[in-house]
């Protein structure tokens, strides 16, 4: 026995200190993104507050004139106004609604003035995320299916007459694909071609065909991303490697293949819902669906301010929290985004 020999087993004082230094780096980079990303969502948050009360203030029209009429007095006029809170200093009116927001309140409305906001535009934001949620599950059904014979087939003829039709639908406007389906159904009935009950469980026969129309603005981007990201995949040398130990074709797309490739469409789901959301704005009115498409237009049109302001802020921070959560299931997934900022 050796006196003095060292257990090539234990770790030395430079490794000892090396794994804390790295797990504090991995903390700090956590804690560096997360402070990031709250600055970020209270930047968009307050940009979304001042820009709509900034712009709503700067079109013409009174809402206390459109309320009364064109034959009203002055003075109703002038009262209407003092009791709706218009004649006050655009900063105070300011400094209410910014204390409304911080205690859950979206204001009430000018036009009504017996409804809060939130229980005007609460029905129409859950049809309108309906439709949404509808919209999503098709685009992934297509993109992801179209993507995948993209990414295998390479540059068939069945391929290329693919790539082009996704190439057509994308720059095809929702509006104008959700018209072509309401005429088709109107030939054919196989859908209705408008109208609603009171929530999207009850409208499952109203809610398929204008979702389709709505899809073409993301299926089409989740086939060209996920057809590129096979491709990339195909050539990495662990894909490589299970084709030279002989596994059979379908086993290395489906367990090699595939879920390193559909990592990008996290993120891309997240990133698209906001165009969803107004993309669904005009689809609604197209299919005469009740969402928050028709109440912004209703309450632009009679200068309801409280109403079109909190219609844009609760879609604002809808899309703030669905990226939000595409980045947390983005982090979750890809261990390679958990030590880049250490």
């Amino acid at each position: 026995m050796v006196v003095g020999a060292e257990d090539s087993s234990a770790p030395t004082s430079g490794e000892s200190a090396s794994k804390p230094a790295a797990g504090h780096g991995r903390h700090r980079g956590l804690a560096r993104a997360l402070t990031k990303r709250v600055g970020q969502i209270i930047f968009v948050l307050v940009g979304v507050v001042v820009v709509t009360f900034s712009m709503l203030r700067l079109i013409p029209g009174d809402p206390a004139r459109l309320i009364l009429g064109k034959f009203a007095t002055p003075d109703s006029v002038a009262e209407l106004r003092h009791e709706m809170g218009l004649d006050k200093p655009i900063l105070t009116q300011f400094t209410d609604m910014v204390v409304g927001l911080f205690q859950g309140k979206l204001g009430v409305s000018l036009v009504s003035r017996t409804q809060t906001v939130n229980e005007l535009i609460g029905p129409a934001f859950l049809n309108t995320m309906g439709v949404v949620a509808v919209s999503l599950a098709i685009s992934l059904v297509i993109g992801i299916s179209v993507g995948i014979i993209g990414g295998i087939r390479r540059n068939d003829a069945f391929d290329r007459w693919l790539q082009g039709l996704m190439v057509v639908l994308l720059s095809t406007p929702p509006f104008m694909f959700g018209m072509l389906l309401l005429l088709l159904a109107l030939r054919t009935k196989i859908a209705p071609v408008g109208g609603w009950n009171h929530t999207p469980f009850d409208s499952v026969k109203y809610i398929w065909l204008p979702a389709l129309a709505l899809s073409i603005a993301l299926a089409p981007v989740i086939a060209r991303s996920l057809r590129q990201s096979i491709r990339e995949t195909f050539a990495q040398d662990f894909v490589e490697a299970a084709i030279a130990r002989g596994l059979p074709r379908r086993q290395v797309v489906l367990r090699h293949v595939l879920p390193n490739s559909l990592l990008p469409i996290v993120g891309l789901i997240g990133y698209s819902l906001g165009g969803l959301i107004g993309g669904a704005v005009v689809v609604e009115v197209v299919f005469n669906i009740p969402g928050i498409g028709a109440r912004m237009m209703a309450a632009v049109g009679a200068r309801d301010f409280p109403v079109v302001q909190g219609i844009a802020l609760v879609s604002a921070v809808t899309v703030i929290f669905f990226n939000a959560l595409a980045d947390a299931a983005y982090w979750l997934i890809d261990p390679r985004t958990r030590t880049a900022g250490s």
